[in-house]
């Protein structure tokens, strides 16, 4: 029993480890214009299906204020593997997703995430600026002490909570 724990654990680490978070494509597999079934297929399962219209408004306002279009999103929990919590669908085709480090189960796995220029889950806000740029477009909707930074043209958004990036969302806003 003891050996397969250790294997599994090894196993997960190693696949987060050889993930980056890539702005305006991908992260691991889920990348922007696969389809749903693809999410599905990644993910190994269908997670909280909710229509545009069904959605919180912590999940629909920062889109609106990017002028994302979506159809629904899909929210996921328990995935122990990928820190994937919400994938957002137009036309059958993925066109936003977010990496959180927020459910304790996340935190374990983003250690060790990065983006394709360094930037780290619990990096601070001064970093996001030395790395994406000084002037981010802070979005209007905040969610607690979550407060959203986007760099639309580099396709990525960040969730800033007492000063670490907490969130990463990936869109392409030209897909």
């Amino acid at each position: 029993m003891k050996v397969s724990s250790l294997f599994f654990l090894i196993f997960f680490s190693y696949q987060s480890l050889a993930q980056e978070i890539v702005p305006r494509d991908r992260f691991g597999e889920i990348e922007i214009g696969i389809t749903y079934e693809d999410v599905i297929w990644i993910l190994g399962f269908d997670g909280s299906k909710m229509s545009r219209e069904s959605a919180p408004e912590m999940l629909t306002a920062p889109l609106e204020e990017l002028k994302i279009d979506f159809d629904f999103v899909i929210n996921y929990r328990y995935i122990m593997d990928l820190p994937v919590t919400s994938v957002y669908i137009k036309d059958n085709l993925v066109v936003f997703f977010t990496i959180s480090s927020y459910p304790e189960y996340n935190q374990f796995i983003c250690q060790d995430l990065k983006t394709t220029v360094g930037l780290r889950f619990w990096d601070s806000l001064k970093k996001v600026k030395e790395l994406y740029g000084q002037n981010p477009r802070q979005l209007k909707y905040n969610s607690g002490n979550l407060k959203y930074y986007a760099y639309d043209a580099t396709g990525i958004c960040f969730g800033i909570d007492h000063d670490e990036v907490r969130t990463i969302s990936i869109f392409n806003q030209d897909f």
